[in-house]
């Protein structure tokens, strides 16, 4: 008897899916939310759609919303730089204010140019050069390495005058006299070939340390029409040190970009001295694959002196406003 009740009482406890009869008949009860919940086989679960709306910042604030925020000034600035094995050829025009002297005395006024018989000539008020010129700078580099880089440049220069000197001058071997007509051709051609390296490199900033060499050929000849004078020659071979710095100022989201670039040079040797100071504002374009186009404008001073003997010199200077054009491919 007893193993017959015990049987019957196992059947019906292992058919009744609840600890006490009401939870089987009320599964949504309250006193069955300690109950994991036992879903049909066959039962279909529907999910509803949520209501809730999900918002998006646009990409720009305030004139974001249009085109033109493509030419907004981004938060960030980078300097557009030649990549390595890269070139970069440019062109400049030197709108130049143009000053000097010169001594030049040959024969027997080189004998007595040491007790001042031989004066220094201006080129503008005694020989009539022209006080304002234009001449232009051509100039191409490789960036061999990251930080490495070579550039040549080339400066020809041409100017004709005519005058008449104010005072008695010498020139070679002869004396031009108050009102006498003379005639005035300076030619000079200025090459350079220098290594640049970068040791300060930045997203928005580059330092560059140059040295190399300098070479100036130059003849100025002074001859009065009909009757004589005679050409001066001035060669100098100078070593040049020099450094120049990029700042980035500005760059538009179409990553236009507008910098900040300066230079000095010294050129030193062979009884001569020169500098060459520049600082201009830069803007550059951006090009497909890489290459970049730019325009450049500022003002720049450059001197050269050389000294032969007392009755032997030149002296120039010449500053004024440049404009340049250029590409980085």
């Amino acid at each position: 008897m007893v193993c017959l009740l015990f049987a019957v009482t196992a059947f019906f406890v292992g058919d009744v899916n609840a600890w006490i009869a009401n939870q089987g008949d009320c599964p949504d009860c309250p006193e069955n939310f300690s109950v994991p919940a036992m879903a049909p086989a066959n039962a279909v679960t529907k999910v509803k759609p949520s209501n809730r709306i999900m918002k998006c910042k646009p990409l720009f604030k305030g004139a974001g919303s249009s085109p033109s925020s493509l030419w907004d000034f981004r938060s960030d600035c980078v300097l557009p730089m030649a990549q390595h094995k890269g070139w970069e050829a440019n062109a400049d025009v030197f709108f130049a204010r143009i000053k000097g002297k010169a001594r030049f005395a040959t024969g027997t006024f080189a004998s007595f140019g040491t007790f001042g018989l031989v004066d220094d000539i201006d080129l503008n008020s005694d020989l009539g050069v022209p006080d304002h010129g234009v001449m232009g700078t051509y100039s191409i580099a490789y960036r061999f390495r990251p930080n490495w880089s070579v550039r040549y440049s080339i400066m020809p220069m041409l100017m004709n005058g005519s005058g008449q000197p104010g005072r008695s001058v010498v020139w070679g071997n002869n004396t031009f006299t108050t009102n006498q007509n003379l005639s005035v051709k300076w030619e000079r051609l200025q090459q350079s070939i220098v290594l640049a390296y970068d040791p300060i490199m930045t997203s928005s900033s580059r330092l560059s340390v140059v040295g190399g060499y300098v070479r100036i050929n130059e003849r100025l000849a002074v001859f009065q029409p009909g009757c004589c004078g005679g050409p001066m020659d001035n060669d100098q071979n100078m070593a040049l040190a020099a450094f120049e710095f990029e700042k980035c100022l500005k760059q538009t989201r179409m990553c236009n970009t507008l910098s900040l670039q300066c230079g000095a040079e010294i050129a030193f040797g062979d009884d001569g001295v020169g500098s060459d100071v520049s600082t201009g504002l830069k803007y550059s374009i951006p090009l497909n694959s890489g290459r970049w186009g730019y325009v450049k404008g500022g003002y720049r001073f450059m001197t050269y002196k050389k000294k032969y003997s007392d009755v032997k010199m030149l002296e120039t200077a010449m500053e004024g406003g440049f404009l340049q054009m250029g590409v980085v491919f």
